[in-house]
């Protein structure tokens, strides 16, 4: 195989990965908490930002940070303040930007939404263990054994109680 062949081969690897995964952390996010991944990418990424002491983020840089349009990131948004996860105001720099922040609720949802997307890309990487999938893709997408050990994963019936 050419270099082109090889290096295409390798994209295609990534991308049929990287489908299932976000299917299987859907489907696990439906099932538990009852949200898209879409949902929980956003309300991460508001997290994050609180995390590194950002704060509330504009709508813009959610958009640009979860790869959907400014008017899809905007419907998303409006569905996570409809169930109580997210609020919004203007912001006092630029009225005409929209600053977005997580309640209470939000941050909780994240807490319990954090170990479901765990274990759902666990199953894949197992999964593609088993197939022989390349191993420098399964290694990097298992991460070290240290995150493993001094991340404590909740079984899954502590985050289905906490619903």
């Amino acid at each position: 195989m050419n270099a082109v062949a090889a290096s295409i081969a390798r994209w295609d690897t990534l991308a049929r990965v990287h489908r299932r995964i976000e299917s299987r952390v859907g489907r696990h996010l439906h099932q538990h908490l009852g949200l898209g991944a879409s949902e929980f990418h956003a309300l991460r990424a508001l997290d994050e930002s609180v995390r590194a002491g950002s704060g509330p983020l504009y709508l813009n840089v959610l958009a640009d940070g979860i790869g959907l349009s400014q008017s899809g990131s905007s419907r998303l948004v409006t569905r996570l303040q409809d169930r109580g996860l997210v609020t919004t105001r203007l912001s006092s720099h630029d009225r005409r930007s929209v600053e977005i922040e997580l309640t209470p609720l939000g941050h909780e949802v994240v807490r319990n939404g954090s170990p479901v997307v765990y274990r759902a890309v666990e199953e894949i990487v197992r999964e593609l263990r088993a197939e022989g999938t390349d191993e420098d893709l399964v290694r990097y997408l298992r991460g070290s054994t240290h995150e493993a050990i001094t991340h404590r994963v909740p079984p899954d019936s502590e985050v289905t109680a906490s619903r």
